[in-house]
């Protein structure tokens, strides 16, 4: 028997399952839709807090600040204060998503999907490198005409020195996710950790002017290396060389990468 045409239409179960689009690509669009659904909250706030920053420090104070290597004060603040927002919005796009995720504990269905460890903390980590870009591309947008604009000094240097800041901001939120038992732990980490390490890590100034001791206490701050990557690609100069900054923030972005997959290879992500 052939059976009825309506029969006859139908696939063949022998035939291998072939999905419409790849499981990684879903779980990114998720993690980007997440963002983007409260875009008021995850975007928009964080734009608004760091001009709020530019107007207060580099309009009202700038105008009783000295240049700083020849630029004006607000236009040297503006690379820092680009950097800092971007690991904030990495660091609490990470620990909210995957924290949630082990909370409720439905990242125990994202593991049990045909998705591998890999492709899990890939889709994670692009989730908080697409919110930094997002914020960072608005910061950039109203702060620079704020600070008077200019054009960019080293086109190559702020490029792949920001595609570094964005990967080390999203890698330590999905650490830091994967890491804490509670909201409270979410937030001890950023008030006892990352804001001291942003304050001291030469946003709004040139570490050259404290005493030696703080200056060399400065170059062990990993923002430091942010800011600076970040500063010499807008204005050309910063208190190290380009390739160092280049070459620091590359090799905190490839070890926290390592210790993100040890993590979700090694199967250590508990509720």
């Amino acid at each position: 028997m052939t059976g009825t045409p309506e029969q006859a239409a139908l696939p063949s179960y022998d035939e291998p399952f072939r999905p419409e689009r790849s499981p990684f690509l879903w779980l990114l669009e998720r993690e980007v839709l997440r963002f983007l659904t409260i875009w008021r909250y995850s975007v928009i706030g964080p734009v608004l807090s760091t001009v709020l920053f530019v107007i207060v420090f580099g309009s009202a104070l700038g105008g009783h600040v000295d240049t700083v290597d020849g630029v004006s004060y607000g236009r040297f603040i503006v690379p820092g204060l680009l950097a800092q927002a971007i690991v904030n919005v990495g660091f609490f796009n990470g620990t909210t998503s995957l924290f949630e995720a082990r909370r409720d504990r439905y990242i125990h269905d994202v593991f049990a999907s045909p998705l591998r460890w890999w492709e899990i903390n890939a889709a994670l980590v692009g989730g908080g490198v697409a919110r930094g870009a997002v914020v960072g591309t608005g910061v950039v947008a109203v702060a620079l005409p704020l600070t008077g604009g200019g054009s960019v000094a080293r086109p190559f240097v702020l490029l792949f020195g920001t595609l570094g800041v964005l990967l080390v901001a999203a890698q330590v939120g999905v650490i830091a996710g994967s890491l804490a038992k509670s909201l409270d732990h979410v937030y001890s980490m950023e008030s006892i950790l990352l804001l001291p390490l942003g304050f001291l890590g030469g946003v709004f100034y040139s570490v050259h002017q404290l005493p030696p001791l703080w200056d060399v206490l400065s170059h062990l701050d990993p923002v430091f290396w942010l800011v600076q990557v970040e500063r010499i690609g807008f204005l050309g100069q910063g208190d190290v060389g380009a390739v160092w900054a280049l070459l620091t923030v590359w090799s905190l972005a490839a070890a926290l990468s390592a210790w993100s997959a040890s993590l979700f290879a090694g199967g250590r992500l508990k509720p």
